[in-house]
């Protein structure tokens, strides 16, 4: 009886094994996703950041020279909002990054083996231990 039942659980490793084909889930896909829109907000921060502090930067103090009028307003506006928008784009940039490593994942597939002269009664499919890294 014990060599009955070893064999069974020996057959149905053997046939759970190379019965395996696992896609990847839809965390992964969303995790992906998620990372590429966040890298693109990211950059988005930053440069529109960077072009109020650079404006900010070029707009003269004063812009009526006969009564004086100045710009310090608009200036300071135009810095600080630069300023949040650069330091926006830190977060993104680093939450854009752990999504992406947290949807590089090991996963178990079925591969198949590549042979010039087949064998007969060696499998064609065996598992295969992968690393998918979404680039």
């Amino acid at each position: 009886m014990k060599p009955i039942f070893l064999s069974l659980i020996l057959f149905s490793f053997y046939f759970q094994a190379f019965g395996q084909k696992v896609e990847p889930s839809q965390l992964q896909l969303d995790l992906i996703g998620k990372s590429d829109a966040q890298y693109k907000a990211g950059w988005i921060f930053l440069g529109s950041g960077t072009a109020l502090s650079l404006t900010a930067l070029v707009i003269p103090r004063t812009y009526d020279y006969n009564d004086g009028s100045s710009n310090n307003r608009v200036i300071s506006f135009l810095g600080w909002t630069g300023f949040l928008a650069i330091g926006t784009s830190i977060p993104l940039f680093l939450s854009a990054g752990q999504n992406a490593r947290m949807a590089a994942k090991l996963s178990l597939e079925s591969q198949s083996s590549i042979q010039p002269i087949p064998i007969p009664g060696q499998p064609r499919h065996f598992p295969a231990l992968s690393l998918k890294i979404p680039l």
